[in-house]
């Protein structure tokens, strides 16, 4: 048997471990309520269309795919959201922004688009025209002379390669290539001149 110490020192101990495991014990978690995309689309659909359409003027259904790809980063976000209704707010506030930002980096077509041709194509006749009078003009010069202008501003060799090319110095090189296109342009006026 146990004497009367024995059981006051027993039942202190036990009366001091059960405010511990009451303090130690954790309270019951707050139950996770998960919350439904489609009631909050519902709810907020058209705030969120305003926001886009009457605050940064956005076409309506350029604003119903930026209330789309909101919803999506909303399913996406990988942390707690607090207040569902602020953070779809500057979600839209921000995709609008961001869409403005794109939009400025291109340039609209102009309304007469199907009317007008390739820009690239005008003037292609005055090109053609004259390509084919410096060919023309070309056929003027003696060989000497065409063979330099050839090499130096066809093939864009310089001075010392057509020298090289033309087994002569450097010198006569540049002398050469200055009296032939000083040649060819007199042929090429003398072709385009209108005469009166």
């Amino acid at each position: 048997m146990l004497d009367q110490n024995t059981l006051e020192v027993i039942s202190t101990a036990n009366s001091a471990e059960e405010p511990a495991k009451a303090a130690v014990s954790t309270p019951a978690e707050a139950p996770v309520v998960e919350v439904d995309i489609g009631v909050l689309y519902v709810d907020y659909r058209m705030l969120l269309l305003s926001v886009a359409c009457r605050k940064f003027r956005i076409p309506e259904c350029e604003a119903e795919n930026l209330i789309q790809e909101v919803f999506l980063s909303y399913l996406q976000a990988g942390t707690k959201i607090e207040n569902a209704k602020a953070w779809l707010v500057a979600a839209m506030c921000n995709a609008s922004r961001h869409y403005w930002r794109a939009q400025g980096r291109t340039e609209p077509l102009p309304d007469d688009y199907g009317e007008r041709c390739d820009p690239s194509s005008n003037g292609v006749a005055d090109r053609e025209a004259q390509k084919l009078t410096v060919h023309q003009a070309l056929e003027y010069l003696q060989p000497r002379c065409r063979q330099t202008l050839y090499l130096h501003y066809f093939e864009g060799r310089s001075a010392g390669d057509v020298a090289r090319e033309m087994e002569t110095t450097n010198r006569y090189a540049e002398k050469l290539i200055h009296n032939c296109l000083k040649r060819i342009r007199e042929i090429y006026l003398s072709i385009t001149a209108v005469k009166r």
